[in-house]
């Protein structure tokens, strides 16, 4: 009996999830769980980005190296600083049309 549950539990992962925006972020953005969809943007003088996510605003310098989003939305991957302050680590903008 056991062995025929543990077969069942086996093939159950196996069953591939549904993807999600973290299938695409890079490790070195996210760490899993840093990212997400822009939810409002500001651009300011000198082409830089005030940006809002479900993690909150962060500040994206004109220098920030600007990522391909892969689903043509706009993405921001930020953590916390020991002040509280967000740090925007990754941007990803739609492509250039």
């Amino acid at each position: 009996m056991r062995l025929g549950l543990g077969i069942v539990g086996l093939l159950a992962l196996m069953i591939p999830a549904p993807a999600s925006a973290h299938d695409w972020y890079p490790i070195e953005c996210c760490s899993g769980y840093d990212c997400a969809p822009v939810e409002q943007a500001e651009r300011r003088e000198g082409d830089t980005l005030i940006v809002t996510s479900k993690h909150g605003t962060g500040m994206v310098p004109a220098a920030m190296t600007r990522r391909e989003s892969k689903d043509h939305r706009m993405h921001v991957c930020m953590r916390k600083t020991w002040d509280g302050e967000m740090r925007v680590i990754c941007v990803f903008l739609p492509p250039q049309t």
